[in-house]
């Protein structure tokens, strides 16, 4: 059964932002930590809506048990920061980088931390930064924890997310034709995309905005991350995948098929039956309380007994939020339960050389009695066939 689901456009509010941060000081208390670093900029702009491009000059975000946030900046990025933050937070400023003895970025920031003070810190912070860091550092990756399950604010911006991909892929489809050629199919999807965003989002940061909108013909599809020449053209038959996916505002979806223009050749009709299957299988296994694991493996062992386990060469699904891959993950080894407002990728894949690739994928959102599709776009062989 479908929910009734509101497509929001509108940033985060204070309220939304401080439900962040004090699920942050939870796990902090359950840890014994008294202080949390985050460098990584997809964590902090979850946490102050934020976004900046990381380089020589390093922006970090330190978190004490309580208290507000401190932020350390250059001086040049107060402003920017100032216009897109939505929270409260003190800035510790330094001028540049490099600078005089005494005045580099590491002078500032060991005065804000204690040197008695347990820290945790991202398990991606620089080694230069952890070298500067005072007290004992200990590694976890907390932000990276509460992303995982969606707040009602966030499956309201992932659906309009959505709609952004939707519109782009239905272009996609309408303007695909043998012989187009794939930079005029990325021209046109992307900018219908980014048209729709500016429309929903005048003021959408486009620092946290992407958008992708691609095909990989026959002769490719069997290696679904080889990027094609610009100038590839689109071939007759099939299997023809699509790529299409967008981080709007800050938030990452993404919709693909495969489909076939004018004709389905004869050694493709079972592998994407095959895919289609198997599809059908992991999407009925979705509910709250099942093991990711055990899905991947489910689809893993449905698609080799098929005899096509030789062509497999990647997990079930991944996990949609802030960025487009990202924790949750449908993949053995990952034994997780599924929880409600979890946002997944359901997308197994078969690859063929010589034949080609078979794949569908939406983004999902875990429901409290199973699962809702938020991307939509043709699925059956009938509907994916084209005629031209």
């Amino acid at each position: 059964m479908s929910i009734k689901l509101k497509a929001i456009t509108n940033p985060p509010t204070w309220e939304e932002l401080s439900i962040r941060l004090k699920k942050v000081r939870t796990l902090m208390k359950e840890q014994d930590l008294d202080y949390y670093i985050s460098f990584n900029p997809v964590n902090i702009y979850y946490l102050t809506n934020f976004a900046f491009y990381v380089h020589e000059r390093p922006f970090i975000l330190i978190i004490e048990k309580k208290g507000l946030p401190k932020m350390l900046i250059p001086r040049l990025e107060k402003g920017h920061f100032e216009s897109r933050a939505r929270c409260e937070l003190e800035f510790v400023i330094y001028y540049e980088f490099p600078a005089r003895s005494g005045e580099n970025w590491y002078d500032h920031y060991q005065k804000q931390i204690r040197y008695d003070a347990k820290v945790g810190i991202e398990s991606e912070l620089p080694i230069g930064i952890v070298n500067k860091t005072p007290g004992e550092p200990i590694v976890s990756d907390i932000i990276d924890e509460i992303r995982i399950v969606k707040t009602d604010y966030e499956v309201g911006r992932i659906y309009h997310a959505c709609r952004v991909v939707n519109k782009g892929h239905k272009v996609l489809l309408k303007k695909c034709r043998p012989r187009v050629l794939e930079f005029a199919l990325y021209k046109e999807v992307t900018d219908a995309m980014t048209s729709k965003i500016v429309q929903d989002i005048p003021n959408a940061n486009f620092r946290a905005t992407e958008t992708t909108g691609a095909v990989w013909p026959p002769s490719i599809s069997h290696d679904p991350h080889l990027i094609p020449h610009i100038f590839t053209p689109m071939e007759e038959g099939g299997p023809h995948v699509s790529i299409v996916s967008a981080q709007v505002d800050g938030y990452g979806v993404e919709i693909e098929r495969s489909f076939f223009l004018g004709y389905v050749p004869e050694n493709a009709v079972k592998p994407f039956k095959i895919m289609l299957e198997a599809r059908a299988l992991a999407y009925n296994m979705l509910k709250p309380g099942a093991l990711m694991s055990k899905v991947d493996k489910a689809v893993r062992a449905f698609i080799t007994e098929k005899g096509y386990g030789d062509y497999i060469i990647h997990r079930t699904g991944h996990g949609l939020g802030i960025t487009g891959h990202e924790a949750p993950f449908l993949a053995e080894g990952y034994d997780r339960p599924l929880e409600k407002n979890m946002v997944i990728s359901v997308e197994p894949g078969i690859y063929i050389p010589g034949i080609g690739g078979f794949r569908h994928s939406d983004t999902v959102l875990i429901t409290e009695e199973g699962y809702q599709k938020l991307t939509k776009a043709p699925e059956t062989l009938e509907e994916v066939t084209i005629p031209i």
